[in-house]
């Protein structure tokens, strides 16, 4: 998860994905039934890769008309994206049949429920016990001296509010995305802002000075939902643009759609392979009921903790099920974090106590950053193995708790 691994990653995955037969034959059909070229966006997204080497894909522009529209190629998340009619869509179906055609389909927020009533300017103790029950409150007693130092997260949501105290100096880059005829491109945001109040709430969990887990981190603000909605576009272009910043390490997203959805597993899979550690929200829709990309195996699926009468149980809202999948059976989520009555920072200054599993899920990758700045050179699977192997057991089904409340044990 260093930088220069990740660096080393990212070339070869190009390299391979260039070399691929099957996008050849994509591109090939893309150019002959429609008339479109097909652009590769590596170079695209270089610009924003930050200091180090710059990654470049070589394979340019294959076919088409100059008259029509370009099919743009994510090489990252191994990724075409075309306009086509449903028509058009069902024949590429026919024609290349082990090829996933999935129709761009909206892709919202998990919304969390705001209570309002609960604003306040000024944290008190009571306030902070998301991070007493991980431990964190205890071990800062302690003199526990792990922030999350020289750790960069990506943040994928509706943005950041940079001008709260909890944010102060700590949103290093936020960009918006956007598809263009040759290809997408990652837009500074200057000045940052938030689109829609949510990101910044998940920001302030993961690295806010007083209600943050790891403050010391670095956050990249990327504005995968605009206002709070987007589209399965959105998803795509934002993990692409994560994959090929080396600098990268943890991505945070609280957005789904409903349902396992087999055709975006492949994008989250190779977004893995980069050498990035992904966490994602689960769903706020209760039992049996959960979300993609939680979904998948190849990140961190997060529910939510709550605590009642002393004890930490999960709540109602929180998703969780069994999935069987390529002859495998795995239950979600992975584990639980506090998400129920969380306080933390509000865009335009102050702070609400909301609930959802959008506020486990920073809380989770906050912990993440303080084991990865113990452990440089971790792997991803063993951050993962890490994190699950020191959850608190809350003696649920792990339908409803995984393998527990995510602790710092880990990290101390």
């Amino acid at each position: 998860m260093t930088r220069d691994d990740r660096e080393r990653e990212i070339k070869e995955i190009i390299r391979l994905r260039l070399e691929d037969n099957v996008y050849s034959d994509i591109s090939g059909w893309i150019a002959d039934v429609l008339g479109q070229a097909t652009v590769d966006t590596a170079e695209v997204a270089a610009s924003t890769s930050g200091q180090g080497n710059p990654i470049r894909a070589q394979r340019g522009i294959a076919g088409g008309s100059s008259n029509a529209p370009t099919a743009r190629m994510a090489v990252i998340t191994g990724t075409i994206l075309v306009d086509m009619s449903d028509d058009q869509a069902a024949q590429l179906r026919r024609d290349l049949p082990n090829v996933f055609v999935l129709q761009d389909a909206p892709l919202d927020l998990i919304p969390p429920r705001r209570d309002v009533t609960t604003a306040t300017h000024q944290i008190t103790p009571s306030g902070l016990w998301h991070l007493q029950a991980i431990g964190l409150g205890a071990a800062r007693g302690r003199g526990f001296q792990g922030y999350g130092t020289g750790v960069t997260i990506a943040v994928l949501d509706t943005g950041i509010d940079p001008t709260h105290p909890e944010m102060d100096g700590k949103v290093a880059e936020a960009f918006t995305f956007e598809l263009r005829p040759d290809g997408w491109a990652a837009i500074p945001m200057i000045p940052p802002g938030d689109t829609d109040g949510h990101g910044t709430h998940v920001a302030g969990l993961l690295l806010g000075d007083n209600v943050g887990v790891a403050p010391g981190a670095r956050v990249l603000s990327g504005v995968m939902l605009p206002q709070g909605k987007g589209n399965y576009t959105d998803f795509i272009i934002a993990l692409e643009w994560a994959g090929l910043r080396a600098d990268i390490q943890i991505v945070n997203v609280s957005a789904g759609l409903p349902g396992y959805l087999e055709e975006m597993r492949g994008a989250v899979a190779d977004e893995l392979a980069t050498g990035i550690f992904l966490v994602f929200a689960v769903g706020n829709e209760g039992r049996n009921r959960t979300r993609s990309p939680g979904n998948y195996i190849e990140g961190l699926s997060v529910g939510a903790a709550a605590e009642r009468s002393g004890k930490y149980v999960v709540p109602g809202f929180s998703g969780g099920g069994t999935l069987r999948v390529d002859h495998h059976q795995y239950d979600v989520p992975d584990l639980v974090a506090p998400g129920k009555g969380v306080y933390s920072s509000v865009a335009g200054g102050g702070y609400q106590a909301w609930d959802g599993t959008s506020m486990a899920t920073p809380i989770v990758a906050g912990v993440a950053a303080l084991i990865l700045e113990k452990y440089p050179d971790i792997t991803v699977l063993e951050l993962e193995e890490e994190l699950l192997s020191t959850c608190l057991d809350l003696g649920l089904p792990s339908t409803r708790q995984g393998r527990g409340l995510v602790q710092v044990t880990a990290a101390l």
